[in-house]
């Protein structure tokens, strides 16, 4: 008989967890335990049978109370396994608002299978399909996009490999704290992820600079089966006016194309950053939001 289980994070096998994430037809990076340990407060999980199914759940308290969450440089959560349908996601979903009065996850693409049953909101993420050369790839850039590149080109930029504690210091210099609501817990996550997936070797950071070898963008790259992820990357205000982002992706697309390899742009709620990314022809991928609270609870009760 089907069981799902409720297990604390320090009573969870390791390598039976993440070989479920390795071996999922739906296998992100974002669920491995070594990833969940470095951006997550605190996390627990919902398993199927013996590591069948696997459903993270991230949460932290407010005002006393246990929430999930959606965590920092982690686009995307939910129920892992081979093939999961509908019968395997409704069981992770009730039970999981049932643990937690208030919610707010992203779940992965195949969460399409309950989208009405959870009333699940619809998010964008956007990939390209790198599996062409990259002249070709290149038609499909935005017209402005290749302009930005072009003037990068004349302004003689130059594309490499950057180590990891640069790249930290670059980001922090650069990212708007105020714009982003990046506070201290935040920077204590970004430089755990960073170093991890350093150790790890999960990674690459790639960097564009100018002639005098001054960082004007930056990109840590994340190595999953046939994805790499664009985790976290930022450029300066003078890497702005030169069109290094544009330069940079350029760059990325140019030395990974022609190979069986999506880039996952991790694409975003904001216009400006959704449209940067579109304009390399990225395609949009929809995943979901589930999102309940108290308030709502308890008038579901009373109704």
């Amino acid at each position: 008989m089907s069981q799902l289980s409720f297990i604390k994070r320090e009573n969870i096998d390791e390598q039976k967890w993440n070989a479920c994430v390795q071996h999922s037809t739906n296998s992100l990076p974002y669920c491995f335990s070594w990833y969940l340990d470095a951006v997550a407060e605190n996390w627990d999980a919902l398993i199927w049978n013996d590591y069948e199914f696997i459903m993270p759940l991230v949460w932290l308290r407010k005002f006393g109370v246990a929430c999930l969450y959606q965590p920092n440089y982690c686009q995307q959560l939910g129920v892992f396994g081979k093939q999961p349908t509908e019968k395997n996601w409704k069981p992770f979903l009730e039970e999981a608002r049932k643990l937690y009065p208030y919610v707010q996850c992203n779940l992965n693409a195949s969460a399409k299978v309950v989208v009405e049953q959870f009333q699940l909101q619809s998010k964008k993420n956007l990939l390209l399909d790198l599996n062409f050369n990259y002249e070709m790839l290149r038609k499909n850039f935005s017209e402005n996009t290749r302009r930005n590149i072009s003037k990068a080109e004349k302004s003689k930029l130059t594309f490499g490999e950057v180590e990891v504690k640069l790249f930290q210091s670059f980001y922090l210099q650069n990212i708007n704290r105020e714009k982003e609501t990046f506070k201290p817990q935040h920077e204590k996550i970004f430089k755990q992820l960073t170093d991890v997936v350093n150790e790890r070797k999960a990674g690459q950071i790639f960097s564009v600079s100018d002639g005098e070898g001054k960082m004007l963008a930056a990109s840590l790259l994340l190595f999953h089966q046939n994805r790499i992820i664009n985790i976290i990357n930022t450029s300066s205000a003078e890497g702005k006016k030169a069109g290094a982002s544009h330069f940079l992706f350029a760059q990325i697309i140019r030395q990974y194309s022609d190979k069986n390899l999506v880039l996952d742009f991790e694409g975003s709620s904001i216009e400006g950053v959704a449209r940067f990314y579109e304009s390399f022809g990225a395609k949009e991928e929809t995943f979901y939001m589930l999102r309940t609270n108290l308030v709502e609870r308890i008038f579901q009760k009373i109704g």
